[in-house]
């Protein structure tokens, strides 16, 4: 079912609480302030019972798995607050996974163009890559928040400098990265931060197409002539604990 150029991958019923929903890129998931377009308004149009849910902000009631604007894909709305309550519980104990899928440019030395990357320690694993292999990566850091109104974020590990230790915090985040000879990557997450994987991509060399934060060609392209440019990034699947019985399930495009 399509609704405003929503796909409806799942609608909630009184056995299963909550919305999956495709949005497409360039549609918020949340708005900043009442009134914003965005899938949360779309979908409390669609259900009203939607707006009755407390969530971690009173403007975003149900919404559980969000993702950037800029990302087209899954996004995970409870319609009841028991389920609310629990596909959050499971996200906090690491229950909840995301799946990416990425078309990405290969470049060595992205994360030195963007300034501000620790050293990332598989890079000599990544240039012996050739045009023959597939490649297999397990990216872990902290992040903080970086660039103008921390619109950005940057990886921190053990080599990074003091200043930046202490703006991050203490959690690890990890991505499992499969990428193959043409630079399509699959990636998977558990616990997930703000820009995680495109960033994770961006450190290993290997940045989002059309990314025009994480990808120098792309954020070059975009200072010299201000146009947009479509990110090669969506987010294909996720799987969660049933909120009322517990039993995993998993939501595709």
């Amino acid at each position: 079912m399509s609704v405003k150029n929503l796909q409806i991958i799942h609608a909630p019923t009184s056995e299963s609480p909550f919305l999956v929903i495709a949005k497409p890129a360039g549609l918020p998931s949340a708005p900043l302030r009442d009134g914003d377009e965005s899938v949360l308004a779309r979908a409390i149009e669609m259900f009203p019972v939607i707006a009755e849910i407390h969530g971690k902000k009173e403007i975003e009631h149900g919404l559980v798995h969000r993702i950037d604007t800029e990302t087209s894909g899954l996004v995970l709305i409870a319609s009841t607050q028991e389920s609310y309550d629990a596909l959050i519980s499971s996200q906090r104990d690491g229950l909840f996974e995301k799946w990416y899928r990425a078309d990405c440019d290969f470049i060595p030395d992205c994360a030195e163009t963007l300034g501000a990357f620790p050293p990332y320690p598989a890079m000599e694993k990544i240039f012996e890559k050739t045009a023959q292999k597939a490649l297999t990566l397990e990216v872990k850091s902290a992040f903080r928040p970086f660039g103008e109104k921390g619109r950005e974020v940057r990886p921190v590990t053990e080599s990074s400098g003091r200043a930046a230790l202490k703006k991050s915090g203490a959690r690890l985040y990890r991505t499992e990265i499969q990428i193959d000879a043409n630079g399509s990557a699959l990636c998977h997450i558990s616990a997930g931060y703000r820009h995680q994987v495109r960033c994770h991509l961006a450190w290993c060399g290997f940045p989002v197409k059309g990314d025009r934060i994480y990808n120098p060609r792309d954020r070059k392209l975009n200072e010299s002539n201000g146009k947009e440019h479509d990110m090669r990034f969506e987010a294909v699947r996720i799987s969660f604990p049933h909120p009322l019985t517990k039993v995993p399930l998993a939501f595709q495009m």
